[in-house]
């Protein structure tokens, strides 16, 4: 098991920014039967999503965030010294998003800068990784951005695509001594990296004629093998195993009574999973709260949304742990007491 425990390191600042336009799922033609449409949204708990359109990459999302954080919080962009860019939904196969980010976002040439590809946990991920370097002390801050317009990667024909909102985030990291520490509990498991997979596109399975292809899927809907292929019940049952343990298993490891935490911050995939995870392990509403309704799934940026969304006026000294999982599959878990830190309004992006 991979924990860690970083100091010196605090999450700074946190904005999160949505493309404009706003999908009402009730008017949806994915399912004609309006009945069985409405007892979908209720069970998935998605009734709104932000839907990225042609020509708005997450890339944009997130540098929009960034702009937005930077501006409110003053910082100099000299100061930044590494760039890390978290995403399954990159401008190109290469170059690194990251590089990209980096001269548009005007920050220094000495600013080392690269891609995580990483889905639902990502935010957690790459704030392990980001705190790993800021720890060091050589590099005073650095912005994470996490941004994903995964409702590009749906098939149309899949109602899975009811789920998905499209979103970007930034977030600032600083070096600083005494800070409360950073503590993670992170895990992966390839072995079934095949629930949920774009099966051509890369080089393993280059796209052909074939890959335009339509067909239908054992789970009755029709997918080509360049849209994102889900076994439901695989990810409902990894989920379910994983998660409770993940969060319990960090709580235990670095002795940190439950009943001490604030906030209780799981990744949004659907009110059903997210329902059964909070209910094994005994959290109250008031300590686990929700945006699925107004954003869907929006994968790895769906927490620090959620920050931005819902804990903006509260999350001032306030003890978090946050848990991701999905693609690869990955999962991690984190700790930390929020302190001294900047959350903006929510950013509407803007061509």
């Amino acid at each position: 098991m991979a924990f860690l425990k970083i100091e010196n390191v605090k999450i700074a600042g946190i904005a999160a920014c949505v493309p404009p336009k706003r999908v009402d799922n009730m008017e949806s033609d994915l399912v004609e039967d309006k009945h069985e449409l409405e007892k979908y949204i209720e069970t998935t708990g998605v009734r709104y999503r932000y839907v990225a359109e042609d020509g708005i990459c997450s890339s944009d999302l997130c540098k929009a965030a960034a702009d937005k954080l930077i501006e409110e919080m003053g910082i100099d962009k000299s100061e930044i010294g590494c760039l890390i860019m978290v995403t399954q939904t990159p401008d190109y196969i290469f170059p690194a998003t990251a590089c990209i980010l980096q001269d548009r976002l005007g920050l220094p040439t000495n600013c080392m800068s690269f891609d995580i590809t990483m889905s639902c946990p990502g935010w957690i991920y790459g704030l392990s990784v980001m705190s790993s370097i800021l720890s060091a002390g050589k590099i005073k801050k650095g912005l994470l951005l996490v941004g994903e317009t995964s409702t590009k990667a749906k098939s149309p024909y899949d109602r899975v695509n009811l789920l998905a909102g499209d979103a970007g985030t930034a977030t600032i990291l600083e070096y600083k001594e005494g800070a409360n520490p950073l503590l993670f509990s992170m895990h992966t498991d390839g072995s079934n990296y095949r629930s949920l997979i774009i099966p051509d596109g890369g080089y393993r399975n280059p796209v052909t004629h074939q890959s335009f292809e339509y067909y239908e899927c054992k789970d009755g809907m029709k997918r080509n093998r360049l849209n994102a292929n889900m076994e439901g019940e695989d990810i409902l049952s990894f989920a379910m195993h994983t998660a409770p343990k993940c969060i319990k298993g960090l709580l235990e490891h670095f002795e940190l009574p439950k009943e001490e935490m604030d906030y209780f911050l799981i990744h949004q995939a659907n009110q059903l999973i997210n329902k059964l995870i909070q209910k094994r392990m005994k959290i109250d509403d008031a300590h686990c709260p929700y945006n699925i309704n107004e954003f869907g799934n929006t994968s790895s940026t769906s927490i620090p949304l959620m920050i931005v969304n819902k804990l903006r006026n509260d999350i001032e000294d306030k003890k978090i742990v946050a848990c991701g999982f999905g693609t690869g599959l990955a999962w991690g878990a984190l700790y930390n007491h929020i302190e001294n830190v900047t959350i903006c309004d929510l950013v509407h992006y803007k061509r």
